[in-house]
């Protein structure tokens, strides 16, 4: 009687989260093919508003990667999902100028929990995209379905991009 009334509820669906404020697009149409052709998984972007400063988790999870150039990290979900989320194109290049880290490999972090410090102006500056592709980097293992959310103007930590279901 009492065994499903204590049984571990299992996470069957997840909302991920504008891990910056400013336009949403789908990341097919991401001026990269390495992310519109979906190379590195399913997903979508944000180009900020330049005036941001603030990156934060697009999820509840565990921050799994951090880049050593510090243009990127990766969160894992309580779902499983394995979201990298690639703060601008080419990047890399800028060996981490630009950009400062808030947290650690291992930390655990909630949605809305400030990730990176990043000069979005400094980057284009620097010839540099600032587009945000917020992309599913274990999609391979057909684990998941996705509902996308409608374009539009996101704010940080608070407007969803889409939901991911377990299939």
């Amino acid at each position: 009687m009492f065994g499903k009334l204590f049984q571990k509820q299992t996470v069957k669906e997840e909302k991920v989260y504008a891990p910056i404020s400013g336009q949403s697009q789908m990341v097919t149409d991401v001026p990269d093919p390495v992310f519109s052709e979906k190379m590195m998984g399913e997903g979508m972007a944000v180009t900020p508003d330049i005036r941001t400063h603030t990156v934060v988790a697009p999820i509840d999870g565990e921050v799994i990667q951090l880049a050593s150039t510090k243009h990127a990290f990766g969160i894992r979900s309580k779902l499983g999902e394995e979201i990298l989320v690639h703060i601008g194109l080419d990047t890399v290049e800028l060996n981490g100028e630009g950009f400062e880290n808030l947290v650690k490999v291992g930390d655990k972090v909630k949605v809305g929990q400030p990730v990176m410090k990043v000069d979005f102006d400094f980057i284009s500056k620097q010839g540099k995209g600032i587009v945000v592709p917020i992309v599913i980097t274990n999609t391979a293992e057909d684990k998941f379905s996705f509902e996308w959310s409608e374009l539009t103007q996101v704010k940080a930590g608070e407007s969803v991009l889409f939901t991911s279901t377990l299939k």
